[in-house]
């Protein structure tokens, strides 16, 4: 309980700027710039320079940890998400963002992975591609039920009819 403050804002952290990176960079990221930047910042908020003072995060906190237990990520392996650790983190991301994710995956693991996880019928999985002449309508009726859209071989640059959805997010 104590030490939850900590590790929710290194969980916080993690979801929003480590996305795009490498494993070796997020370990980076992790390690020599989040918790170290976070320990100082909670060491001067205690007002506590001494050598007793102990940062309200766990000593061995990972976001993983935080934010999925291991009972979703043994769900998300029998989904078809690979069991490595940046396809978890990854998973992590995807399940606890706000926003649109944008999955740049040449070996369609990641699209198999949502594609089962999205499968239950309550879901109504729509997948569609650019220039497909019912993408617009599809989009209309999933954002109005709710529902999961995928859109599929975006390329590098996204059409200007999805902008206003994507910017809502």
């Amino acid at each position: 309980e104590k030490l939850l403050t900590g590790d929710v804002l290194l969980a916080s952290a993690f979801v929003s700027y480590i996305g795009p990176f490498t494993k070796p960079f997020r370990i980076h990221l992790m390690d020599k710039v989040f918790k170290p930047f976070l320990e100082r910042e909670f060491a001067k908020i205690s007002n506590d320079s001494g050598d007793n003072y102990i940062a309200p995060m766990s000593p061995d906190s990972t976001s993983v940890s935080t934010l999925t237990t291991p009972a979703e990520v043994a769900q998300w392996n029998a989904d078809y998400l690979p069991a490595d650790a940046v396809s978890t983190e990854n998973g992590c991301l995807v399940c606890n963002s706000s926003r649109w994710p944008l999955i740049i995956d040449p070996q369609l693991q990641g699209i198999k992975w949502i594609k089962q996880k999205e499968s239950a019928p309550e879901r109504n999985l729509q997948i569609v591609r650019l220039g497909q002449k019912d993408l617009i309508r599809k989009l209309e009726i999933a954002l109005e039920n709710g529902s999961t859209i995928l859109i599929e071989n975006l390329g590098e640059t996204i059409d200007a009819v999805l902008m206003p959805v994507i910017q809502r997010a």
